[in-house]
């Protein structure tokens, strides 16, 4: 299986945003916290949209060669620290997905590892992001890509 790692494009961002729902459907048996809504798909569509017009923000597909079919993706912007904290400019990745039937080829890899070199261009100074706790596979994903665990992100619902 060949694939290419590239910037998305607008036209990209109707496959990412399907691909995101199937990462939400995953998501969803970690915690009910991630149910999407009835307008999630429009939603990311126009949110992937928005990032492949930034600057400061990026949309990264990996697709199979010839064909183009999107098998992958990762997203994410520039957000810059706590002003309480040192001066940090980080790229927050706000998501990561492949197909399952990609995993395990190095796809995911190739994907951060081209994130992290736009961050790096932009001169961010780290990046970040979150991961759902029930995320065995996630987590230890991250872990080797060389993510530490730095904080807890918890919730209380009503």
């Amino acid at each position: 299986m060949r694939y290419t790692i590239r910037p998305g494009r607008r036209e990209d961002a109707i496959e990412a945003a399907r691909l995101w729902m199937q990462s939400a459907e995953e998501h969803t048996a970690y915690d009910s916290v991630y149910s999407t809504s009835s307008q999630s798909e429009k939603t990311m569509r126009r949110f992937l949209l928005d990032l492949v017009a930034s600057r400061n923000a990026f949309l990264i597909v990996a697709v199979t060669e010839p064909e183009e079919r999107v098998i992958g993706f990762i997203s994410g912007e520039i957000r810059e620290g706590s002003p309480a904290f040192s001066p940090r400019t980080w790229v927050a990745v706000d998501d990561i997905f492949v197909l399952p039937e990609y995993r395990s080829l190095g796809v995911g890899r190739a994907l951060f590892e081209r994130a992290r070199a736009w961050a790096e261009q932009k001169g961010a100074t780290g990046m970040s992001l979150q991961v759902a706790a029930a995320n065995r596979r996630g987590r230890k994903f991250y872990e080797n890509l060389g993510f530490r665990e730095v904080s807890i992100y918890e919730v209380l619902e009503f």
